[in-house]
Formats: C-alpha cells, sequence, structure tokens
C-alpha cells in the first residue's frame, strides 16, 4: 500500500490525535483521514497501545514529606544575620526623576543639547574647501557639419570627459 498526501499531511499529527493535544478542526480532519487509511489506523492502534503501555508502566510516585521542610526552613531565616542591600552609585540620582515623566524629558533635553553643543563643529577646524584644478577645453571638428565634439581634459587628475553635440537633437528635445 503506498502512502497518499493525506497520509503525509496527516502522519506527524497522529500522535497529537492520540493524546488529544490536536485542535478542533485538525482532529476531524485527521479522524477522517484515519477512518479511510488502513495504515494509519494501523499506526494510531500501535500509538493507543503504547499509551497503556507506558500508563501501566508508570511507577507511582509518593507525595514528598514537607513536614520537616519548612520548620528547616523557618530555623535557618532566624539564624541568619540581615546584610544591609546596597544601592548602585548612580541610584540616587535616578530615583527623583523615576516618577516624574516631565522631569524625565526634561533631563532627556537637556543632556541632547549638551551632547550637540560638545559635538557641535566649532569654527576653528578648518573645512577643506574645493578648487577648481585648470581644465583644458578643445573643440574639435568632424566631419559632418551638423555635429560637434568638445573634449574637457584635466592634466591634474587624469579625467577628459567627451561631449558629443548634435544640433538636430538639440533642437528637437527644446
Amino acid at each position: 500500500m503506498m502512502l497518499s498526501l493525506g497520509c503525509l499531511w496527516n502522519r506527524p499529527r497522529l500522535e497529537r490525535l492520540v493524546d488529544g493535544a490536536l485542535g478542533s478542526r485538525a482532529s476531524r480532519m485527521a479522524a477522517a483521514h484515519v477512518a479511510r487509511c488502513q495504515r494509519c489506523d494501523g499506526e494510531v492502534k500501535r500509538l493507543h497501545r503504547l499509551r497503556r503501555l507506558i500508563r501501566t508502566a508508570e511507577p507511582r510516585i509518593a507525595d514528598p514529606d514537607w513536614a520537616s521542610f519548612w520548620p528547616a526552613v523557618r530555623v535557618r531565616i532566624a539564624s541568619e544575620v540581615p546584610q544591609p542591600v546596597r544601592e548602585a552609585w548612580w541610584l540616587p540620582f535616578w530615583k527623583p526623576v523615576w516618577g516624574h515623566p516631565q522631569m524625565a524629558l526634561g533631563s532627556l533635553a537637556v543632556s541632547s543639547l549638551a551632547v550637540a553643543l560638545v559635538l557641535w563643529p566649532s569654527s576653528q577646524v578648518t573645512v577643506p574647501r574645493a578648487v577648481a584644478a585648470p581644465v583644458v577645453v578643445q573643440d574639435v571638428s568632424t566631419p559632418d557639419p551638423d555635429r560637434s565634439l568638445m573634449v574637457y581634459s584635466s592634466p591634474d587628475d587624469d579625467v577628459t570627459v567627451i561631449w558629443v553635440f548634435n544640433a538636430g537633437d538639440q533642437d528637437e528635445r527644446s
């Protein structure tokens, strides 16, 4: 017997079906599939048998005896010397702001202003200025009278820009 798509879909859900852990809709769909499929029905019966065997083999664990536990806890609490709790160094600074949203917002604004003023560029900082390098412009003639070609080159930066102008295209675009 070959596995069908229904088997592939419901096979992982059979264990939860036996345990009663599936939702109502998924449980109905899986149960309907099990009713039609012999292989999945056999798997469900095997899981029921396994569940019964585990329940019968499970040892009965006795409840713990708490009668002697609580008196020992009380004795230990009474015998320990209380230690003072040390607060963190920053807690006294935070406590006044803790319950006051306006004060917290004001503190945030003041600290943001302080950070902005510290990080703001001063007038003593030199800003590099852009200086245009000399550019050589050459007009190159072309055999076509409707076109012109211009070459811009900068000897300092080793950059060359070539522009091709077509008089007819410029008229059409404008």
